[in-house]
Order: C-alpha cells, then structure tokens, then sequence
C-alpha cells in the first residue's frame, strides 16, 4: 500500500511540473499571441500583425504609406536668364523667353511593406529595439507640369542649347524650369516628368515604447522612433537619367547629400486576438 501511495505522490508532482513547464513554454512559445494594428505616422497610415517568436522578442509586418494630392507651384523659366547675345539670337530661345513661370504640380507617394524584429530586453519595462526592412517606392515625389503637353517650346530651346555646346564646344545652362539648384528640362512630349528617387529596399534601426501584444486588455498602444536608411535621394527624368545640380543658389542638393535617412515616427494601436 505504501508502495502505490509513494507512487501516486510522484506521478502528481511530475504531473504538475509538467503542467508549469507545458505553460511557461505557452507564455514564451512561437506565435503563441497574434495582434492585429493601424498606424500613423512619418511613414503613412498602415496595417500590420505582430506575433512573438520568443518571450524577449516580437515579430512585426505590415504595410503603410501616402498618396497625397498634388501640390502646385510657380517655377521659373530658366530663358528669361538667358543673356548671351548668339543664344538670344535664336527663334527657339526667344519664343521659350516669352513665358516667366510655368506651374508644376508635385505629388508626394510612398509605400512600403515591412518586416520588423523587436527586441524587448526589460521584463517590467514596455521598452524595445526594433530592426528590419522596408521595401516598396522608390519614388518619393514626383514634378509634372499641370498643362500636359504644353512645354515644347522648352523642349525646343533646350535643344538649341545642347546643339550649341555639341558644336561650339560652350558650356551653356540647359534650359528649363529651375527648382533650388537643379533644372528640370521638357521632354520630347513637351512635359516635365521628374522623380526623386530613392532606394526600393531600406533598412530599419528604431527604438519604441509600449506594447504591441497586450498582457492583461486586449487593447495595447506602442510608439516608435527610428530612421529608414534609403540611399543618397537623386532627381531623374522619366528615362532615368540623373539630373545634377548646379550646386548654388538654394542648396538643395547639399540637404540630400546628407538626406540619408527618412526619419520614422509611428504610434500603433493594436488588438490582441488571441
């Protein structure tokens, strides 16, 4: 009898150590947790799931990004600054030299999937690394001019210019439509089609507070901070061809130089499913 007793006692215990081992594995196990997301922030608006693959870090994907409206501006017309007489001389020039400004509309678009590892190395405290990817637009904005096909005669005169540094070996400003210290010149369709462009793949380095999987509510609120690295952003036309700048006047080229990065500032808010 005292055999059989003994023999119950042992079962029970290594039944209930079973049973706290079973669910520490549950609480620290692989997608164990499921939470569904919308966010706001620098990136845009999005949607994303985050499941944990360990009790000290959470996997996170989704996708987020803009498509604003346009956003119209005056530019000016690189031949009104055209002041060498032999260039002045010409029909193409002197026609394009009849137009000041032209309106551009830009339009901001960026999307992006993304994958996002977290590490949460404090037990009691909601504080996280995060790192990953994010891969989608390359083009962050894009010029059009609003009059579609209406920019030959800058076409023309841009031509004439080129022929002329060809030939006579000068060194004349191409003609177009200036933006900081770049120009943008017309097609052969008598449009503007510029894009800033940037990298399609972009890593992610970011820090965040807050919770993406609630531990007692269903309902869970976390902020990130962090910096897309996307390349060294550049101005192409719609055949890829890069446009360089002057490198005076409004110093754009200079702040792209160092525009590595796209800052990330991001608040989710999250539902634990399960």
């Amino acid at each position: 009898m005292l055999i059989v007793l003994l023999a119950m006692m042992f079962t029970a215990t290594g039944a209930n150590a079973q049973n706290s081992t079973d669910k520490r594995r549950a609480e620290d196990g692989l997608f164990n947790h499921l939470s569904v997301g919308l966010n706001y922030g620098l990136t845009g608006a999005g949607i994303d799931v985050a499941m944990p693959v360990h009790r000290l870090v959470t996997v996170r994907a989704g996708i987020s990004g803009w498509d604003l409206g346009d956003i119209k501006f005056k530019a000016i017309n690189t031949a009104t600054e055209v002041t060498q007489m032999q260039m002045v001389e010409e029909d193409a020039v002197k026609q394009a030299q009849l137009v000041d400004k032209v309106e551009l509309a830009v339009k901001p678009n960026f999307w992006n999937f993304y994958l996002l590892g977290e590490v949460h190395p404090f037990k009691n405290l909601p504080f996280y690394f995060s790192t990953g990817l994010f891969v989608g637009s390359q083009n962050f904005i894009h010029f059009r001019n609003t009059n579609d096909g209406g920019l030959g005669f800058l076409y023309d005169a841009n031509q004439k210019v080129e022929d002329y540094n060809s030939i006579f070996r000068t060194n004349y400003p191409p003609i177009g439509l200036k933006f900081g210290d770049y120009v943008f010149t017309a097609d052969e369709n008598g449009n503007i089609d510029v894009r800033m462009k940037t990298n399609a793949v972009k890593p992610y380095l970011g820090v965040g507070f807050g919770q993406h999987l609630a531990k007692v509510h269903r309902v869970s609120v976390a902020v990130d901070a962090g910096l897309l690295f996307w390349g060294t952003p550049k101005f192409v036309l719609n055949n890829d061809t890069e446009i360089k700048s002057s490198g005076r006047n409004s110093g754009i080229s200079g702040a792209l130089s160092w525009l590595k990065a796209w800052p990330n500032l991001q608040v989710r808010v999250a539902y634990k499913i399960f």
